[in-house]
């Protein structure tokens, strides 16, 4: 059996491939030594690790995801296939496993993904309330139909009524899963990885009570994403409690980002302190050079400091970095039993 005694690399996007997907990485490393907590809906490293690697995984050819589900004890694989959205099932007789694929980059369906991402405007959900019409368009590509995910999401509930049900997605595919969980009362547990924002208020609401497990990374800014859209009157709002990782970081509960408020008042302070030091020069070329060089030295020490708290990083949305970080925290929290 597996074990993992070492942290996994945190890649470095000047020199590895973050963009998936990747046929490199160890699937389900060590996990076999953690089985996965069917029964456990509070926030669980064992669960979100499992989840992180299927939310990966998903981005892999079927073929190579159907060996890496066996070799981690899922006898069971199925594969949804529309347009532009994959879906795969992995169970065996205790959980049942969903996972959709994001927007794969190197694929020719990426033209129909993005276009998925790009349709924003909100439709009726059949649910409750209203969400963002290129997501529900896209799971409508593999949902109908006597071969469709919905039909097969019902046998599976009918024919094995006592196993556990739990979904997962990363960026587009984490969007796909929402609403797939908002579509089946019966599934267990939700995690979503550095997904964007699916529907409004009544759609959030009609979920409040479900288990559901926002995981955001570093400075991803596709969780910020569809923004308010006030032209329409209508606000996308965010899906179940946020977890927040960064790798040298305790996990959080709260996205570190500086208010305008804030931001506001770092100027104002700067300038303050500029405007005091500038009463106070002397008529000296020396001096007063010295005091335009440390002034440039505190805008350039603010804007890193916003940059850092503040600023988004497409690097960060990666799934690899959503894998290794919490594999990596599951290891720390294991040795520190």
């Amino acid at each position: 059996m597996l074990k993992l005694n070492k942290m996994k690399s945190i890649p470095d996007p000047k020199h590895y491939d973050i963009v998936p997907p990747d046929m490199n990485y160890r699937y389900f490393e060590a996990l076999q030594a953690q089985p996965f907590e069917r029964d456990n809906c509070a926030f669980s490293l064992v669960n979100a690790s499992w989840l992180a690697d299927c939310s990966l995984l998903a981005y892999c050819h079927p073929g190579f995801a159907r060996m890496a589900y066996r070799l981690a004890g899922f006898e069971q694989f199925d594969f949804f296939q529309g347009t532009g959205t994959e879906c795969m099932a992995a169970a065996n007789q205790e959980l049942l496993i969903i996972s959709f694929r994001g927007t794969e980059l190197k694929s020719f369906s990426a033209l129909h993904e993005l276009r998925s991402d790009l349709n924003i405007l909100p439709v009726n959900f059949s649910q409750g309330g209203r969400v963002h019409a290129g997501f529900q368009k896209a799971l409508d590509e593999i949902w109908d139909g006597e071969l469709g995910l919905g039909r097969f999401i019902q046998q599976q509930i009918k024919d094995y009524p006592q196993r556990a049900i739990w979904m997962t997605g990363h960026s587009l595919g984490g969007a796909l899963a929402n609403l797939c969980f908002a579509k089946t009362p019966e599934a267990t547990g939700l995690y979503l990885f550095g997904s964007p924002r699916v529907g409004d208020h009544d759609f959030v609401q009609s979920l409040q009570q479900r288990p559901i497990w926002r995981v955001e990374h570093g400075r991803d800014p596709i969780p910020l994403l569809p923004p308010k859209l006030s032209s329409v009157k209508f606000h996308f709002e965010s899906c179940g409690e946020l977890v927040y990782l960064q790798a040298e970081q305790p996990i959080a509960h709260r996205r570190p980002q500086l208010s305008a408020g804030e931001f506001k008042d770092l100027l104002l302070d700067t300038l303050q302190v500029q405007h005091q030091r500038s009463k106070r020069l002397a008529l000296d070329l020396v001096e007063i050079n010295q005091h335009l060089l440390d002034s440039f030295k505190e805008w350039q020490a603010n804007f890193k400091h916003l940059q850092a708290n503040a600023g988004i990083s497409f690097s960060d949305h990666m799934p690899i970095y959503y894998a290794t970080i919490l594999a990596n925290k599951l290891l720390l929290a294991k040795q520190s039993d």
